[in-house]
């Protein structure tokens, strides 16, 4: 059982390859699993937090993030592609995770059993903290116990996208992030408790 907490000094996010190509493929509503990763990129902006994403190649066929991600995405994000399953086994994203100087990574995206389970393990080989959003996790597979189970045995530590926000505030003191709670509403923020239901 981890005792870690995220903290915002230290955590980035990663978004493993949330592209049309694979979520076209989803079964069921989108919906929920986009406002979810909307908003984790509001929140990174609000507790400046880096955000570094991934897509497969070739882009031709499985294309770039969503638009509706793309404008909220972090004019300092970075945006990487792979062939590899495991991010870290990409020379240049491994180097540019080590240039963002985190120990803990936040990861989202898909899919659960494939690039998320591969990246996952190759950040726990490195030594990083992992924090799963698993809300904020796809896959055409309706069943990925399996895949989760693997990732908790590595040593991920099991969270969710209102689990991280509430960490990284730490507070309901008002005036503690009034500005940044303004900040963030004007791109779109929404409450943790009215986002829809993910099934």
């Amino acid at each position: 059982m981890s005792l870690t907490t995220a903290d915002p000094d230290k955590l980035a996010i990663v978004l493993i390859d949330v592209q049309p190509y694979f979520l076209d493929k989803l079964p069921g509503d989108q919906e929920p699993l986009l406002v979810r990763l909307e908003q984790l990129l509001i929140v990174a902006e609000w507790f400046a937090v880096p955000v570094l994403a991934t897509c497969e190649r070739p882009i031709e066929r499985k294309q770039q993030l969503p638009q509706r991600l793309q404008r909220l995405f972090p004019e300092n994000g970075l945006s990487l592609t792979k062939f590899t399953y495991d991010l870290c086994a990409e020379p240049e994203i491994d180097a540019a995770l080590r240039g963002l100087r985190r120990t803990q990574f936040a990861v989202a995206g898909g899919e659960t059993d494939v690039c998320a389970l591969q990246s996952v393990l190759g950040l726990r080989r490195r030594g990083w903290d992992v924090f799963l959003l698993e809300d904020c996790l796809y896959s055409r597979e309706t069943d990925v116990s399996a895949a989760i189970r693997r990732m908790h045995q590595a040593g991920a530590i099991s969270s969710t996208y209102k689990t991280l926000f509430y960490e990284l505030c730490r507070t309901d003191d008002p005036e503690r992030w009034q500005a940044q709670q303004a900040a963030a509403e004007a791109r779109g923020f929404v409450p943790v408790e009215s986002l829809p239901p993910r099934s």
